[in-house]
């Protein structure tokens, strides 16, 4: 198979290299930030003139960019990849899209013979880089057969989830999950600190109780060592809890939890958490709560 890929940011620039390394042919278009394009070509991947270039010999055409605003005018756009494309192709938009929007787009692709897999992603940049990533895949089965060699080349774990659109509603609802258990340790912390409690004693017994979770295991060490580099920035988290809620709505499912984190969210972002990592949550409850790190247990000076 011959792929098209779109979006070398940190995921693309370790899949298309993951791609090459399994030997399939992978010509990729130019990208704002021009850094990553040498290790690509060194890769033995092909850069592309134009979307006419990209489109004319791949099978498949696959996605890593922002979101929904950016993958609709991209491929049901003038300008975009979408009037280039032709029938019997495939694409695998392996964005965190918005459903609704996904299915939209699959039925104009459709028209045109063309095929759209929703494919999202989890896993960060040391997976994308080792193969490890985890993918849920929307669309029809036999499409999802025929491309499954590329996802092979990727990830660790690979699921078919059922019609097109399934793939990124699961996604957003496996980030809401894990976001919840991120929200709600992050609102504990000040408490606890004002009541002395010492941090390692606290993960010590969550840790064998039932309040335990990934999220828990992955954020307390980070906490404890005042760790809160960006690997995954708070606007994103923010972006993917409107998803949720948005798509929830138009489903007619009342979400009230969900609405809850999106308004946390809000004010994260209103105090310019946008760019920090998702884990500065803590940071921005112990802003709210005016326990800053160091300030002194309840009921002690």
């Amino acid at each position: 198979m011959n792929v098209g890929y779109i979006g070398i940011g940190i995921m693309g620039c370790g899949i298309v290299k993951n791609l090459r390394k399994a030997g399939f042919p992978v010509t990729f278009t130019a990208h704002w930030d021009r850094s990553r394009i040498p290790e690509l070509t060194q890769a033995g991947a092909t850069e592309a003139k134009d979307y006419a270039d990209l489109a004319a010999d791949a099978d498949v055409i696959m996605l890593t960019v922002p979101d929904s605003s950016v993958v609709e005018p991209l491929l049901t756009g003038a300008d975009g990849i979408g009037p280039r494309l032709r029938e019997g192709q495939i694409v695998v938009d392996m964005s965190t899209s918005y459903p609704p929007s996904t299915r939209k787009i699959a039925a104009a692709l459709e028209t045109r013979g063309v095929t759209l897999l929703d494919a999202p992603l989890t896993g960060s940049r040391p997976e994308t880089e080792s193969g490890g990533l985890h993918v849920m895949c929307g669309g029809p089965l036999e499409a999802f057969e025929l491309v499954k060699p590329l996802f092979d080349a990727i990830a660790a774990d690979v699921f078919h989830v059922g019609p097109v659109g399934a793939g990124h509603a699961i996604k957003l609802i496996n980030n809401y999950l894990g976001q919840v258990n991120v929200a709600a340790i992050s609102e504990a912390l000040p408490c606890v600190a004002k009541y002395g409690v010492d941090l390692r004693a606290l993960f010590d017994v969550v840790s064998v109780s039932g309040g335990n979770s990934n999220a828990f295991q992955g954020l307390l060490p980070r906490v404890m060592k005042r760790d809160f580099g960006v690997r995954f920035q708070q606007k994103y988290v923010h972006k993917n809890l409107r998803y949720v809620n948005d798509f929830a709505r138009e489903a007619g499912v009342p979400t009230p939890l969900a609405g809850a984190l999106l308004a946390v969210h809000d004010m994260a972002a209103a105090r310019g958490y946008g760019e920090r990592d998702f884990s500065a949550l803590v940071e921005f409850w112990e802003e709210m709560s005016r326990q800053k790190r160091g300030t002194p247990p309840c009921g002690r000076s």
